[in-house]
């Protein structure tokens, strides 16, 4: 009896797996206002600032897809600041060069185009 309902209960988790709607980000108009760089890959990033309470927020819009990342506290010594909302990060270094890091995405964004060595 255990074994029938534990094969029930399997085949309706199943169902409903198939059934729910997949993970997929509604796509974000992209913005008009804020900083714009060039990606390697070829796309866009788009970069604005606020504030609140007294922390800087970057809202990042990358591949029709938009973040809100907080500013994450400085390590002394390297000249970089890092926004993070736990799972994705930006980090710019000097230069005007951004790193993106997220849901297995790398970018290397600039001014030019990219990174450069």
């Amino acid at each position: 009896m255990s074994h029938t309902r534990n094969r029930i209960t399997a085949v309706a988790v199943l169902a409903l797996a198939a059934l729910a709607p997949a993970h997929a980000q509604t796509p974000v108009p992209q913005p008009t206002t804020g900083a714009q760089f060039q990606c390697e890959d070829g796309g866009k990033l788009f970069l604005s600032f606020d504030t609140q309470d007294e922390h800087i927020l970057a809202t990042v819009w990358v591949r029709g897809a938009r973040y809100q990342l907080t500013n994450m506290p400085a390590i002394p010594g390297l000249a970089r600041i890092v926004w993070s909302d736990g799972e994705r990060s930006l980090t710019w270094n000097p230069g005007v060069q951004l790193m993106w890091m997220g849901d297995q995405t790398h970018l290397m964004c600039g001014r030019g185009g990219g990174h450069k060595h």
